[in-house]
Protein backbone atom coordinates (compact mmCIF):
# COMPACT_ATOMS: atom_id res chain seq x y z
CA UNK A 1 0.00 0.00 0.00
CA UNK A 2 2.34 2.79 -1.31
CA UNK A 3 2.14 5.49 0.66
CA UNK A 4 0.17 4.15 3.51
CA UNK A 5 2.95 4.14 6.13
CA UNK A 6 3.77 7.80 7.37
CA UNK A 7 7.57 8.42 7.05
CA UNK A 8 7.97 10.10 10.37
CA UNK A 9 6.63 6.72 12.59
CA UNK A 10 9.85 4.90 12.70
CA UNK A 11 11.58 8.23 14.24
CA UNK A 12 8.30 8.64 16.53
CA UNK A 13 8.69 5.47 17.76
CA UNK A 14 12.92 5.34 18.32
CA UNK A 15 12.45 8.62 20.21
CA UNK A 16 10.42 7.01 23.05
CA UNK A 17 10.78 4.23 25.46
CA UNK A 18 8.53 0.90 25.68
CA UNK A 19 5.13 1.74 26.72
CA UNK A 20 6.09 5.71 26.18
CA UNK A 21 4.12 5.90 22.52
CA UNK A 22 0.58 5.65 24.36
CA UNK A 23 1.55 8.58 27.28
CA UNK A 24 3.04 11.26 25.89
CA UNK A 25 1.52 14.70 27.77
CA UNK A 26 -0.02 17.03 25.94
CA UNK A 27 -0.71 14.50 22.95
CA UNK A 28 -4.23 13.50 22.07
CA UNK A 29 -4.51 9.99 23.20
CA UNK A 30 -7.68 8.41 22.65
CA UNK A 31 -7.83 4.60 24.13
CA UNK A 32 -9.75 1.55 22.49
CA UNK A 33 -9.55 -1.60 23.15
CA UNK A 34 -6.22 -3.37 23.19
CA UNK A 35 -4.75 -0.54 21.63
CA UNK A 36 -4.95 2.89 21.33
CA UNK A 37 -5.32 6.23 18.47
CA UNK A 38 -3.18 8.59 19.11
CA UNK A 39 -4.46 11.59 17.34
CA UNK A 40 -1.57 14.00 17.69
CA UNK A 41 0.73 11.54 15.47
CA UNK A 42 -1.97 10.34 13.12
CA UNK A 43 -1.47 6.63 13.95
CA UNK A 44 -3.30 3.81 15.48
CA UNK A 45 -1.20 1.14 17.67
CA UNK A 46 -2.17 -2.58 19.20
CA UNK A 47 -0.72 -4.81 21.01
CA UNK A 48 -1.14 -8.80 20.34
CA UNK A 49 0.56 -12.11 22.12
CA UNK A 50 1.79 -15.29 21.29
CA UNK A 51 2.61 -18.96 22.94
CA UNK A 52 4.71 -21.44 21.45
CA UNK A 53 3.09 -24.27 20.28
CA UNK A 54 3.20 -27.44 22.47
CA UNK A 55 3.85 -29.69 19.27
CA UNK A 56 6.87 -27.52 17.78
CA UNK A 57 9.76 -29.81 16.38
CA UNK A 58 12.40 -27.46 17.57
CA UNK A 59 13.25 -23.79 18.77
CA UNK A 60 13.29 -22.34 15.91
CA UNK A 61 10.13 -23.82 14.64
CA UNK A 62 8.50 -22.47 17.76
CA UNK A 63 9.60 -19.18 17.68
CA UNK A 64 8.17 -18.77 14.43
CA UNK A 65 5.00 -20.03 15.08
CA UNK A 66 4.69 -17.84 18.24
CA UNK A 67 5.92 -14.85 16.58
CA UNK A 68 3.11 -15.27 13.64
CA UNK A 69 0.74 -15.76 16.65
CA UNK A 70 1.34 -12.89 18.14
CA UNK A 71 1.01 -10.92 15.01
CA UNK A 72 -2.32 -12.77 14.03
CA UNK A 73 -3.32 -11.25 17.78
CA UNK A 74 -1.89 -7.81 17.75
CA UNK A 75 -3.66 -7.47 14.14
CA UNK A 76 -6.73 -8.69 15.14
CA UNK A 77 -6.34 -5.99 17.95
CA UNK A 78 -5.48 -3.16 15.59
CA UNK A 79 -8.76 -3.99 13.25
CA UNK A 80 -10.89 -3.20 16.76
CA UNK A 81 -9.41 -0.21 17.52
CA UNK A 82 -9.59 1.36 13.65
CA UNK A 83 -13.37 0.46 13.82
CA UNK A 84 -13.41 2.77 16.65
CA UNK A 85 -11.61 5.74 15.05
CA UNK A 86 -14.27 8.60 14.68
CA UNK A 87 -14.45 10.18 10.52
CA UNK A 88 -17.08 12.58 12.05
CA UNK A 89 -19.07 13.34 15.28
CA UNK A 90 -21.74 11.02 14.62
CA UNK A 91 -19.80 8.63 12.44
CA UNK A 92 -16.73 5.53 13.21
CA UNK A 93 -14.94 3.63 11.01
CA UNK A 94 -17.41 0.99 11.82
CA UNK A 95 -20.44 2.09 10.55
CA UNK A 96 -18.67 1.95 6.91
CA UNK A 97 -17.27 -1.62 7.72
CA UNK A 98 -20.15 -3.45 8.93
CA UNK A 99 -22.25 -1.78 5.82
CA UNK A 100 -20.20 -1.92 3.13
CA UNK A 101 -18.42 -5.24 2.15
CA UNK A 102 -16.15 -3.17 0.07
CA UNK A 103 -14.91 -1.06 2.67
CA UNK A 104 -14.66 -4.18 4.91
CA UNK A 105 -12.83 -5.52 2.62
CA UNK A 106 -10.16 -2.63 1.83
CA UNK A 107 -10.20 -1.92 5.82
CA UNK A 108 -8.88 -5.34 6.69
CA UNK A 109 -6.21 -5.11 3.45
CA UNK A 110 -5.03 -2.36 5.47
CA UNK A 111 -4.54 -4.08 8.84
CA UNK A 112 -2.55 -6.79 6.96
CA UNK A 113 -0.25 -3.89 5.73
CA UNK A 114 0.41 -2.74 9.68
CA UNK A 115 3.70 -2.99 10.60
CA UNK A 116 5.23 -4.31 13.56
CA UNK A 117 7.09 -1.76 15.52
CA UNK A 118 10.05 -3.91 16.99
CA UNK A 119 11.54 -1.82 19.63
CA UNK A 120 8.56 -2.72 21.23
CA UNK A 121 8.94 -6.32 21.16
CA UNK A 122 8.66 -8.18 24.48
CA UNK A 123 9.75 -12.23 25.31
CA UNK A 124 8.42 -13.26 27.80
CA UNK A 125 9.75 -16.36 30.57
CA UNK A 126 7.65 -18.81 29.25
CA UNK A 127 8.47 -18.66 25.60
CA UNK A 128 5.33 -16.25 24.81
CA UNK A 129 6.12 -13.09 22.73
CA UNK A 130 4.13 -9.62 22.93
CA UNK A 131 4.46 -7.65 19.60
CA UNK A 132 2.97 -4.20 18.74
CA UNK A 133 1.88 -3.23 15.73
CA UNK A 134 0.78 0.23 13.74
CA UNK A 135 -0.55 2.11 11.02
CA UNK A 136 -0.70 5.53 9.29
CA UNK A 137 -4.45 6.71 9.55
CA UNK A 138 -3.63 9.02 6.27
CA UNK A 139 -3.02 7.49 3.13
CA UNK A 140 -5.44 4.95 1.09
CA UNK A 141 -7.37 4.81 4.89
CA UNK A 142 -8.33 8.28 5.06
CA UNK A 143 -9.02 8.61 1.45
CA UNK A 144 -11.22 6.03 1.61
CA UNK A 145 -13.22 7.80 4.81
CA UNK A 146 -13.47 10.91 3.49
CA UNK A 147 -14.64 9.33 0.42
CA UNK A 148 -17.33 7.29 2.00
CA UNK A 149 -18.11 10.10 4.48
CA UNK A 150 -18.71 12.56 1.49
CA UNK A 151 -21.36 9.87 -0.24
CA UNK A 152 -23.47 9.78 3.52
CA UNK A 153 -23.86 13.77 3.77
CA UNK A 154 -24.98 13.40 0.29
CA UNK A 155 -27.35 11.14 0.68
CA UNK A 156 -28.59 12.74 4.56
CA UNK A 157 -28.59 16.30 2.80
CA UNK A 158 -32.15 17.09 0.83
CA UNK A 159 -31.48 18.16 -2.59
CA UNK A 160 -32.66 21.80 -2.81
CA UNK A 161 -36.08 22.94 -3.65
CA UNK A 162 -35.91 24.66 -7.45
CA UNK A 163 -36.13 27.57 -7.97
CA UNK A 164 -39.49 28.62 -9.58
CA UNK A 165 -39.31 32.35 -11.32
CA UNK A 166 -42.39 34.82 -9.80
CA UNK A 167 -44.44 35.68 -12.81
CA UNK A 168 -46.35 38.96 -12.83
CA UNK A 169 -49.46 39.00 -12.30
CA UNK A 170 -51.67 39.41 -15.33
CA UNK A 171 -54.58 42.33 -14.99
CA UNK A 172 -57.95 42.41 -16.81
CA UNK A 173 -57.63 45.72 -18.60
CA UNK A 174 -61.81 46.88 -19.17
CA UNK A 175 -63.01 46.89 -22.72
CA UNK A 176 -62.29 49.70 -24.67
CA UNK A 177 -65.34 52.17 -24.69
CA UNK A 178 -67.20 51.88 -28.12
CA UNK A 179 -66.19 54.46 -30.46
CA UNK A 180 -67.71 57.81 -30.46
CA UNK A 181 -69.73 59.12 -33.39
CA UNK A 182 -69.39 62.28 -35.39
CA UNK A 183 -70.02 65.02 -33.63
CA UNK A 184 -73.27 66.59 -34.28
CA UNK A 185 -73.14 70.41 -35.19
CA UNK A 186 -76.41 72.58 -35.72
CA UNK A 187 -76.53 72.96 -39.11
CA UNK A 188 -75.94 76.27 -40.55
CA UNK A 189 -79.22 77.80 -42.22
CA UNK A 190 -79.19 76.80 -45.83
CA UNK A 191 -79.02 79.18 -48.29
CA UNK A 192 -81.20 79.26 -51.32
CA UNK A 193 -79.41 77.51 -53.70
CA UNK A 194 -80.19 78.22 -57.24
CA UNK A 195 -82.81 75.86 -58.83
CA UNK A 196 -80.51 73.69 -61.30
CA UNK A 197 -81.58 72.26 -64.54
CA UNK A 198 -83.06 69.17 -65.24
CA UNK A 199 -80.03 68.08 -67.00
CA UNK A 200 -77.55 68.41 -63.95
CA UNK A 201 -76.59 65.13 -61.69
CA UNK A 202 -78.33 65.40 -58.19
CA UNK A 203 -75.57 66.39 -55.34
CA UNK A 204 -74.27 63.93 -53.27
CA UNK A 205 -73.41 64.78 -49.79
CA UNK A 206 -69.88 63.80 -48.60
CA UNK A 207 -69.69 61.35 -45.64
CA UNK A 208 -66.56 61.31 -43.88
CA UNK A 209 -65.17 57.47 -42.84
CA UNK A 210 -65.29 56.42 -39.17
CA UNK A 211 -61.83 56.07 -37.65
CA UNK A 212 -61.21 52.77 -35.82
CA UNK A 213 -61.16 52.67 -32.18
CA UNK A 214 -57.83 52.98 -30.76
CA UNK A 215 -56.18 49.70 -29.79
CA UNK A 216 -54.60 49.01 -26.00
CA UNK A 217 -50.95 49.17 -25.50
CA UNK A 218 -49.61 45.66 -25.28
CA UNK A 219 -49.07 44.85 -21.85
CA UNK A 220 -45.59 45.20 -20.34
CA UNK A 221 -44.35 42.69 -18.13
CA UNK A 222 -41.65 43.42 -15.16
CA UNK A 223 -38.42 42.32 -15.55
CA UNK A 224 -37.40 39.98 -12.92
CA UNK A 225 -34.52 41.48 -10.17
CA UNK A 226 -31.25 40.22 -10.10
CA UNK A 227 -30.45 38.08 -7.24
CA UNK A 228 -28.67 39.57 -4.19
CA UNK A 229 -25.60 39.18 -4.00
CA UNK A 230 -24.25 36.44 -1.99
CA UNK A 231 -22.09 37.06 1.43
CA UNK A 232 -18.32 36.58 1.30
CA UNK A 233 -18.48 35.93 -2.38
CA UNK A 234 -15.99 39.08 -3.09
CA UNK A 235 -12.85 37.72 -5.26
CA UNK A 236 -9.84 36.16 -3.57
CA UNK A 237 -6.54 38.58 -3.17
CA UNK A 238 -3.46 36.77 -4.98
CA UNK A 239 -2.08 34.33 -3.00
CA UNK A 240 1.28 35.87 -3.80
CA UNK A 241 0.52 39.21 -2.18
CA UNK A 242 -1.11 37.37 1.36
CA UNK A 243 1.34 37.68 4.41
CA UNK A 244 3.73 35.14 4.81
CA UNK A 245 1.85 32.39 7.34
CA UNK A 246 3.14 28.64 6.91
CA UNK A 247 -0.22 27.29 8.72
CA UNK A 248 -2.62 27.87 10.72
CA UNK A 249 -3.89 26.78 14.59
CA UNK A 250 -7.15 26.60 15.67
CA UNK A 251 -7.56 27.08 19.24
CA UNK A 252 -10.76 24.89 20.11
CA UNK A 253 -10.38 24.62 23.85
CA UNK A 254 -13.61 25.23 25.75
CA UNK A 255 -15.75 23.87 23.25
CA UNK A 256 -15.24 20.08 24.16
CA UNK A 257 -14.38 19.05 20.85
CA UNK A 258 -13.64 15.50 20.00
CA UNK A 259 -11.14 14.75 17.04
CA UNK A 260 -12.11 13.22 13.93
CA UNK A 261 -10.50 12.51 10.23
CA UNK A 262 -13.54 14.89 8.58
CA UNK A 263 -12.92 17.93 10.01
CA UNK A 264 -14.43 20.86 8.66
CA UNK A 265 -13.89 24.85 9.44
CA UNK A 266 -17.06 27.32 8.40
CA UNK A 267 -18.13 30.83 9.03
CA UNK A 268 -21.06 31.79 10.35
CA UNK A 269 -22.97 31.86 7.01
CA UNK A 270 -21.91 27.79 7.23
CA UNK A 271 -19.57 28.89 4.02
CA UNK A 272 -16.26 26.07 4.17
CA UNK A 273 -13.45 28.08 5.01
CA UNK A 274 -11.69 24.63 4.85
CA UNK A 275 -12.03 21.43 3.19
CA UNK A 276 -13.43 23.55 0.16
CA UNK A 277 -12.97 22.27 -3.19
CA UNK A 278 -9.90 24.20 -3.01
CA UNK A 279 -8.16 21.45 -1.16
CA UNK A 280 -7.43 17.94 -3.62
CA UNK A 281 -8.18 14.88 -2.64
CA UNK A 282 -4.74 13.48 -2.83
CA UNK A 283 -2.90 16.03 -0.51
CA UNK A 284 -5.68 15.09 2.08
CA UNK A 285 -5.19 11.73 1.88
CA UNK A 286 -1.37 11.98 2.27
CA UNK A 287 -1.42 15.04 4.75
CA UNK A 288 -4.81 14.14 6.84
CA UNK A 289 -6.82 17.03 7.49
CA UNK A 290 -5.37 18.31 10.44
CA UNK A 291 -3.61 16.85 13.68
CA UNK A 292 -4.50 17.34 16.81
CA UNK A 293 -2.58 18.77 20.40
CA UNK A 294 -3.78 19.50 23.59
CA UNK A 295 -1.07 22.84 24.48
CA UNK A 296 -1.18 25.75 21.99
CA UNK A 297 2.65 26.23 22.28
CA UNK A 298 3.18 22.75 21.24
CA UNK A 299 0.35 23.19 18.17
CA UNK A 300 2.17 26.24 17.45
CA UNK A 301 5.78 24.58 17.25
CA UNK A 302 4.71 21.43 15.03
CA UNK A 303 6.20 21.14 12.17
CA UNK A 304 3.39 20.63 10.19
CA UNK A 305 2.13 24.11 10.54
CA UNK A 306 6.02 25.47 9.99
CA UNK A 307 7.46 28.48 11.41
CA UNK A 308 4.98 31.22 11.20
CA UNK A 309 1.51 29.80 11.84
CA UNK A 310 -1.80 31.82 11.91
CA UNK A 311 -3.64 31.37 15.53
CA UNK A 312 -7.16 31.36 15.47
CA UNK A 313 -9.69 31.27 18.09
CA UNK A 314 -12.76 29.11 17.50
CA UNK A 315 -16.18 30.12 18.18
CA UNK A 316 -18.56 27.48 18.10
CA UNK A 317 -19.27 23.67 17.03
CA UNK A 318 -22.00 22.98 14.33
CA UNK A 319 -25.16 21.80 16.56
CA UNK A 320 -25.71 19.04 13.32
CA UNK A 321 -22.10 18.27 13.30
CA UNK A 322 -19.48 19.03 16.37
CA UNK A 323 -16.70 18.14 14.24
CA UNK A 324 -17.25 21.27 11.96
CA UNK A 325 -15.68 24.36 13.55
CA UNK A 326 -17.62 27.83 13.33
CA UNK A 327 -15.74 31.08 13.27
CA UNK A 328 -16.82 34.16 14.04
CA UNK A 329 -16.94 37.20 12.02
CA UNK A 330 -13.46 38.65 12.87
CA UNK A 331 -11.91 35.12 12.80
CA UNK A 332 -13.41 33.80 9.42
CA UNK A 333 -11.90 37.30 7.95
CA UNK A 334 -8.90 36.34 8.73
CA UNK A 335 -8.77 33.04 7.06
CA UNK A 336 -10.67 33.52 4.27
CA UNK A 337 -8.00 34.73 2.28
CA UNK A 338 -6.51 31.65 1.98
CA UNK A 339 -9.46 29.22 1.08
CA UNK A 340 -7.81 29.25 -2.31
CA UNK A 341 -5.60 26.96 -3.72
CA UNK A 342 -1.67 28.28 -3.53
CA UNK A 343 -2.03 28.76 0.08
CA UNK A 344 -0.94 26.49 2.97
CA UNK A 345 -4.75 25.18 3.09
CA UNK A 346 -4.38 23.87 0.08
CA UNK A 347 -1.39 21.81 1.85
CA UNK A 348 -3.51 20.70 5.30
CA UNK A 349 -1.24 22.85 6.70
CA UNK A 350 -3.76 22.43 9.87
CA UNK A 351 -3.18 21.72 13.73
CA UNK A 352 -6.12 22.09 16.12
CA UNK A 353 -5.72 22.44 19.82
CA UNK A 354 -8.39 20.83 21.69
CA UNK A 355 -9.39 20.98 25.75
Amino acid sequence: MKGFIWGGLVFFFLALGPGQACAQPREVIEQVGNGVINWSQGIILAKGSGSPPKDSRNIAQARLMTERAALTDARRNLLEVLKGVRVDSSTRVENFVTKDDQIRLQAEGFIQGSVEVRRFRKYLSDGAIEVTVAIDLSGDFISLMLSASEELRKKATPPPAPLVEAKPEKRTLPPPPPPAGPAVQPAPPQEKKPELPPSAPPMVKEVKPIPPPPVPAPERKPEPLPPPAKVGEAPLPDPATLPPFTGVVIDTRGLKMKPALAIRILNEGAKELYRGEYVPQDKAARNGLALFARDLTAAQTNPRVGKNPLTIKGSKLDPAAPSDIILDQGEAQKMAPFAQKGTFLEECRVMIVLD
